[in-house]
């Protein structure tokens, strides 16, 4: 029977038998301190690569839903939907106005007699359950209830127009609509989901179906006397709420 030799050393003076070294406590310290300085560096541009990542799906969702409201019109002899712009505190207690998000479901993929809003309607920026709460984060231009379709306000018999805001969002912007219909915003987010002082965080999806940061005032609209702003003639305005 053949006899296998075992290797007797001592680790501190035979060469054979030394093992790798293992990194010491300083150089572990040093490796910490340049992985922590490079996130320190990294994660502010993380950060806003994240929030324009929501505000660029907030704006295609938007352009989704200003297509379903021009289906919706085509399929209802060319007029406008008329929604509640904040469904839970509708403007008339007595006569309840149906939801944005169940009008326009149909056309977004919404099965009969679901209940719960398609995602689309949801700002991926939205942390303050608006989504959860009104079904949508973007509320309704009620200025538009029953309106025609690419027609100016005032086109339509109405010539002054008033655009509410959501409660405590300071109130209703109030402009002097005399200008085309595709500069009319039709749905807005509820709140400024879009940080980005000193313009406003708000989206909007427009008349003519282009969606982009919503505009106060509105361009190539003069405001009226509810605005601050110029104004001459004609009637107030009626509001969105």
């Amino acid at each position: 029977m053949k006899s296998i030799p075992i290797l007797l050393c001592h680790r501190s003076t035979d060469p054979r038998c030394k093992s790798k070294r293992g990194f010491t406590l300083i150089e572990l310290l040093v490796v910490i301190a340049i992985i922590g300085l490079l996130a320190a560096l990294l994660l502010p541009s993380l950060g806003k690569m994240k929030i324009s990542a929501r505000n660029i799906d907030c704006i295609s969702q938007l352009r989704q839903l200003g297509l379903a409201v021009r289906l919706y019109a085509e399929d209802n002899h060319g007029t406008l939907p008329i929604a509640e712009p904040i469904p839970t505190i509708p403007k008339k207690t007595n006569s309840f106005r149906p939801r944005i998000c169940d009008l326009l479901g149909p056309y977004l993929g919404k099965a009969a007699g679901a209940t719960n809003s398609p995602p689309v309607f949801q700002c991926p920026a939205d942390n303050e359950v608006f989504f959860e709460t009104e079904g949508s984060s973007y509320w309704w231009n009620a200025t538009l209830n029953g309106k025609p379709l690419d027609k100016s306000i005032g086109d339509t018999g109405s010539r002054g127009a008033a655009v509410g805001g959501p409660a405590g969002s300071g109130g209703t912007y109030s402009w002097w609509a005399t200008t085309d219909f595709a500069l009319i915003p039709m749905l807005i987010d509820f709140d400024d989901f879009h940080p980005r002082p000193p313009q406003t965080g708000r989206n909007a999806v427009y008349g003519d179906d282009h969606a982009d940061k919503f505009a106060v005032p509105l361009p190539a609209v003069v405001q009226g006397p509810g605005g601050g702003g110029g104004g001459g003639g004609g009637g107030g305005g009626s509001s969105g709420f």
